[in-house]
């Protein structure tokens, strides 16, 4: 007998079993159903395997968003980190000159002393405190520098503080 004949002589459930059985499967439960039922083309089974299910595209989204906030979080500790670093460096120069003023002045400090005065695009409040030393001739001056807070028109806390020592010459009292 020829296969052609064979192939027409098999009762129609076998025949039915032959169609269904996968030939890159080993399996041999795949095919005992007598259904006819053709089998899913190559090409739907790889187009279904390259995409992605939606619970892995949920995670991926929640990974995301975790380290999108956790990077927003740096950016704007770092923003605030280089506001405060420029505001500490404007406190800094205006010491520093009110330092300046009275070196050039040659004030003597009795005491304290206060004043508001606008420098670097804001507005300062320099608290001045003088100390006494072993030396009559030379006093410790402290200059606390604080940002005036234009809205309030009340001092913030003291953003930067300097230490000096201010000298005189020994004919004056």
């Amino acid at each position: 007998m020829r296969a052609k004949d064979l192939k027409n002589s098999l009762p129609s459930c076998a025949r039915r079993k032959r169609y269904l059985i996968n030939p890159r499967t080993s399996s041999i439960a795949f095919g005992l159903s007598c259904e006819a039922v053709p089998l899913r083309s190559s090409l739907t089974r790889v187009n279904r395997v390259a995409g992605f299910t939606l619970l892995e595209v949920m995670v991926a989204l929640a990974i995301f968003a975790t380290a999108a906030v956790a990077l927003t979080k740096v950016g704007m500790q770092y923003t605030q980190s280089t506001a405060h670093a420029i505001l500490r460096t404007k406190a800094q120069f205006v010491a520093l000159n009110e330092i300046s003023m009275m070196e050039i002045n040659r004030d003597w400090l009795q005491g304290t002393a206060s004043k508001q005065i606008t420098q670097q695009g804001e507005t300062w409040q320099i608290d001045k405190s003088a100390q006494a030393t072993i030396s009559a001739n030379v006093q410790r001056v402290n200059v606390q520098v604080s940002l005036v807070n234009p809205e309030t028109g009340k001092v913030d806390s003291g953003v930067t503080s300097l230490v000096f020592f201010n000298h005189r010459d020994g004919s004056q009292p």
